[in-house]
Formats: C-alpha cells, structure tokens, sequence
C-alpha cells in the first residue's frame, strides 16, 4: 500500500437524495457520467435505453443538479436490421440491443458534448438478441458481448448522433456455437470465452492531455455455466480541442501501444467490478473504486462490495482494501467517488470529504457523505 489507503479509511456518514431515481422514471444501471463544462455548470446522463427514458441532468453540484430534458438519439437502437445507423461492430457482425450512458465528456473549446456508452448483444434486441449459445430472449448468465459506442450531441445533450465503435476485445463478438452475420469468420471455441470490452467507465486525467476508459471483460466457462472471472483493462486517447475525438489506445505488455478496436490487451487489476477512478488532489494520488468480484465461491459473483485500490499511475494498482461502514461490508453493485464542490471537476477531489454514489441495476442512486479519516 502506498501513502493514502496506508494512513486513512474512508468514513461513510449519512445518505442523501439524488434525481436520478425510478421515481423520476430513471433506472440507472451503471455508475453516472458526469462533466463540468467551461462555464462551470455540471452536467450529468442518467438512464439507459430500454427502461425509462435517459435524462440530462445540470447543476453546479451534486446538491442542485436536476433533469432539464430527456435525450433523444438520431438512430435507433434494438434490432439488427436498423440499430446505431447500420455501423457493424468491428468484428463485422451488424450491431444491435440498447445504449448504457457511462462516460461523458465536454469539449472545453467547442463546447461539443461526447458521451461514451455500453452496448450488449443479448438484450433489447428485440428478435435479433443473441449470447455465447446462440439467439436468446435474455442472455445466460451474462454471457453475451461488449463494445464501447461513441455519440455526440451539439445541442447540449438534447440530441445525439452516433459516431463508431470505439473499444473492442481481441476476441470477437460470438463463438463457435452461433455466428449472427459474420459470415466465414470464425468464432471463440466452446469452453472459456471472453464477452469483450464494457462495463466501464470514463477518467478525464487532470494531470495529463489524456482522456482513459477503465473497463471490464469477463471471463466465462460455457461448459460450467458459470463466471470465471472479470478484470480490468484501460485505453486511452489524447484530449483535442477541435470538438474531434480520437481512436483509443489500448494498454497491453507495459505501455499503450495495442488498437482501440480488435487490438491486445493486458489486466491492469485482477476482479473488480466496473471499475472507477477519482484523483485526490491534497495527496497527488489516484485512488479506484469497483465492486469485488470472488471466484473463489461462485466464478465471477459481483460481491457488491466497494473496494479501494491506490496509484501513483494509472497503471499499477495497490493491492485492494474493503470499505466498511459502521463495522459492516459497505457498497453496491456500482460505486462512484465523486467531489462535493460547486467548482471542482467531478473526478478530483480537494480535501478529505466527498460523495459516494451507489446504486444497484436500474434501482435508485444513493449518494453517501464520506471523508478520509
């Protein structure tokens, strides 16, 4: 451990509301994206694509934020036929099912609002649906496949326009036992497989002109039915300021070196759920939240409890600490860390004290006090 998790825990205090909850007729799955723009507004996306609506959310803090319009996308998503404008992942294979909002990002010059999302095969693909083992309602156990979507919206989040795909795994999106549409191409054997790149989320560096995606892939064995695991990866791409956004860079073998799309990669962390990072700045330390994954009792559970890992870079990790509240395991199936201020970036932290959100799939955000100790 280095100097933070070595001389501090994190003290969890007492709840507090936020919008973005199912009364509001949001179901966020996922941890919410959020962005300061130029003017020092801070702009949040909530929802996703298949329960409810996804709103826009602006306010000068987690305290005043609230929805001011539901986003509407120049593109469909669901079946195969007509999802994301016809863009094939890049394995080839048409795309399809719902959009996840994960990342945001705002252009500090053109104002352009980017948002990065996660995509799955197996839902919402109302009759174009499919998994590991082939065409599926909803998926077995997880077991379909990810990529990373881009969109952009010049009208501050009212309405967004599909760009690419932007992040996917080495291995690609179907296996030997089901090829959608990839026609000759060939698939991952049955037995261990890998469901590509997701579950993520979006880390706009203070310290340098890059932008990084934390993601997720996941590990399962078909023959077992089961998880077998679930890591983190990270890429990056260099922040611009034309209101362009670059192809991502993935990091495998010790340096960023390997394609966004289809390129290697290498874990940067051993199982941990969506992974998120926040900078505290009083300490020039970065600190990861995610949920622990334990193999070792049921392949690849999300335990739903948060973790804390430290780096100097964000490449080397500490090993994990749990976060306790009042004595008991304390966290969710996702987990944020995100600052307080009216004037602070939502991912750096200045002080001791900041929020914790939580949430669980589709149910209701929770924003906890919390203060390193």
């Amino acid at each position: 451990m280095t100097k933070l998790l070595q001389n501090y825990r994190v003290s969890i205090g007492h709840e507090k509301n936020t919008p973005f909850v199912n009364a509001n007729d949001i179901y966020q799955d996922g941890t919410t994206p959020l962005c300061r723009d130029t003017d020092g507004r801070l702009w949040g996306m909530s929802g996703h694509s298949h329960a409810g609506h996804i709103g826009m959310f602006c306010g000068m803090s987690l305290d005043d934020m609230k929805e001011v319009y539901p986003i509407h996308t120049h593109f469909c998503v669901g079946h195969a036929e007509y999802a994301f404008a016809g863009i094939r992942y890049p394995e080839g294979v048409k795309p399809r099912g719902s959009l996840w909002p994960f990342g945001l990002y705002i252009c500090p010059v053109t104002h352009r609002f980017f948002c990065f999302f996660h995509n799955e095969t197996g839902w919402n693909g109302k009759g174009s649906a499919y998994d590991a083992f082939g065409p599926c309602e909803t998926p077995h156990f997880d077991s379909d496949f990810r990529h990373v979507g881009l969109m952009h919206s010049d009208d501050e989040g009212r309405s967004w326009v599909f760009d690419r795909w932007v992040l996917t795994a080495e291995k690609p999106c179907f296996t030997e036992c089901y090829s959608p549409d990839a026609g000759i191409a060939k698939g991952q054997a049955v037995g261990k497989i890998f469901l590509g790149s997701g579950d993520f989320s979006l880390f706009d560096d203070p310290k340098s002109d890059y932008l990084y995606i934390f993601y997720n892939i996941i590990r399962v064995d078909m023959d077992k039915a089961v998880w077998d695991g679930c890591d983190v990866y990270v890429a990056r791409t260099h922040k611009r300021t034309d209101g362009i956004m670059g192809d991502f860079v993935k990091f495998y073998d010790g340096a960023f070196c390997e394609a966004g799309n289809l390129g290697r990669e290498t874990p940067i962390l051993l199982n941990a759920w969506h992974p998120r990072v926040s900078f505290f700045s009083d300490f020039d330390t970065y600190l990861l939240s995610a949920s622990v994954i334990r193999p070792d009792t049921f392949a690849g559970v999300v335990e739903d409890v948060m973790m804390l890992c430290e780096g100097e870079t964000l490449t080397a990790w500490s090993a994990p600490v749990r976060v306790e509240r009042e004595g008991k395991p304390f966290g969710n199936h996702y987990v944020a860390m995100i600052a307080d201020g009216q004037h602070t970036l939502p991912q750096v932290i200045e002080g001791h004290t900041f929020s914790i959100l939580t949430n669980h799939n589709g149910t209701d955000v929770v924003r906890y006090a919390a203060e390193l100790v």
